[in-house]
């Protein structure tokens, strides 16, 4: 099937149709790579990727998630797609993802570890995972959208949960939940109550605020050549940390 045989026919189809039909999935991968929602080959292997590109595609439009006569016409016709923001669950601290991608560098391609110079390969914003947990693979890359939504997806999915299992997390404000989101992608989701975090963890239990800046500066690693860069980063989570809200 072709995307004018859905006009002509007036069909309307799940999105997780194409699995089914190569060729129309191969077709719409080309329109949406031609509209720079969908990066690589078309291969008409659906999966995740292409189908969070149609759901893009759908938002941008205003359309429904389903294959029909209108998404079909406007996915032949369309020239470029309006400029689209992500969408930050309201659990997120907007504050803390910003923080993130000031010190984090976003990657469209994919690259080696730069300890291991191997594994885990990484893209985006960081992330080592797509979507279903599998791995990136050197020579895959994807666009500033898809890089964009990865992030939000996996502290939404991968760091979230982790971080609401500490005591004091729901009594804490925007700012402070979003400066330990920032620490959390840096250090890892589970440091609460993990070896090696101690200061940390004692002070989120106590809520004894006016030992948060020392104890955040401890996490730097003192001797090493990544110190100066950690402490900035340190810093800055502590100022927001101490930043009233409102």
């Amino acid at each position: 099937m072709k995307l004018q045989d859905i006009l002509k026919l007036d069909k309307s189809l799940e999105f997780d149709y194409l699995r089914q039909d190569k060729e129309l999935a191969k077709q719409v991968q080309i329109r949406l790579i031609d509209l720079k929602l969908l990066s690589g080959v078309a291969d008409g292997a659906y999966g995740p990727r292409t189908k969070a590109s149609l759901e893009n595609f759908a938002r941008a439009f205003d359309l429904l998630d389903i294959l029909n006569a209108e998404f079909a016409r406007k996915l032949i016709e369309a020239k470029n797609v309006p400029n689209l923001s992500v969408e930050i669950p309201k659990k997120l601290p907007q504050c803390g993802i910003e923080l993130i991608k000031h010190f984090e560098s976003c990657f469209l391609g994919a690259y080696p570890d730069p300890l291991t110079k191997c594994e885990p390969i990484t893209i985006g914003w960081g992330s080592t995972k797509k979507r279903d947990g599998s791995p990136w693979y050197l020579g895959e890359s994807i666009l500033q959208q898809e890089a964009d939504e990865l992030l939000i997806y996996q502290l939404q999915n991968n760091y979230l949960p982790d971080l609401e299992k500490i005591p004091s997390w729901h009594e804490l404000n925007t700012n402070q939940q979003g400066a330990l989101l920032s620490f959390a992608y840096n250090l890892g989701s589970k440091f609460y109550g993990a070896a090696g975090f101690d200061s940390i963890t004692k002070v989120l239990k106590s809520s004894n605020w006016s030992e948060i800046k020392e104890t955040f500066i401890k996490y730097r690693n003192p001797g090493t050549n990544v110190e100066k860069g950690l402490l900035r980063r340190r810093q800055a989570e502590v100022e927001l940390f101490l930043t009233p809200v409102g």
